[in-house]
């Protein structure tokens, strides 16, 4: 484990060199970590590879889990307690610090999207380092200390990775075919953008500009998708 120094050197490296831009940047792109806006990337995914969606989604539940068991275990201040001049963006949290939950579930998305896009294509790494940036956002937010966030993010990876092994050979191929399957996933990312989009409240504010975006592009992906296979009759 990394000293108090070294990971409080770390932390203001990060977190005391605040600027309006930045602020805007990763407290915008941080909310990618939300239970809410997971869940709704999940089961886009799934619209399109539904072994690779519901892979994410129970990496999701089960790492979230993992992790709200392991904050309770360790109890750890979060950096608003125990240093000076925080720059905080939201609530300043003051417990449960380590693991980061939503670096856990960034850690997710990041290799979801690397298996979806595949290695050589360019999409999958920028996606991959968007969910990196909102962990990072974390620290630059005062949130979190970066064990906190690499803890979290080597958790929701290796949860994923497993899960996506485990469902290897268990969802067979006819299932994505199926007429049920995008119309389920389907309904659901109709659930979930509705919620997101009617009034959920995320932290820090400036996240809440997802609240808008991610349900309309939900709203429209799903359009395109409902319109393709109707096209083809399924």
């Amino acid at each position: 484990m990394m000293p108090d120094n070294e990971s409080h050197m770390l932390f203001r490296l990060i977190n005391g060199h605040p600027s309006a831009p930045a602020d805007l940047f990763f407290g915008t792109i941080s909310g990618l970590g939300d239970g809410l806006v997971v869940a709704l990337l999940c089961a886009l995914i799934m619209l399109w590879h539904l072994r690779l969606g519901m892979a994410a989604m129970l990496a999701f539940i089960l790492s979230g889990l993992l992790a709200q068991l392991l904050k309770r275990l360790f109890d750890m201040p979060r950096p608003p307690a125990m240093l000076e001049h925080v720059h905080v963006l939201g609530a300043p949290l003051q417990a449960h610090s380590f693991p980061s939950g939503h670096a856990t579930s960034d850690g997710v998305m990041l290799l979801a999207v690397l298996l979806l896009w595949g290695g050589r294509d360019i999409r999958g790494w920028l996606a991959a380092l968007l969910f990196l940036l909102a962990a990072i956002g974390r620290i630059y937010g005062g949130v979190h200390f970066p064990l906190d966030v690499v803890t979290g993010l080597l958790l929701g990876i290796s949860t994923m990775y497993l899960c996506w092994r485990w469902l290897a050979g268990r969802i067979p191929a006819a299932w994505q075919e199926s007429v049920w399957s995008w119309r389920l996933s389907g309904m659901l990312v109709l659930v979930l953008a509705a919620v997101l989009g009617l009034g959920y409240r995320i932290q820090p504010a400036t996240a809440g500009m997802l609240t808008l975006l991610l349900p309309v592009f939900s709203l429209m992906a799903l359009a395109h998708v409902w319109k393709g296979k109707l096209h083809h009759g399924r």
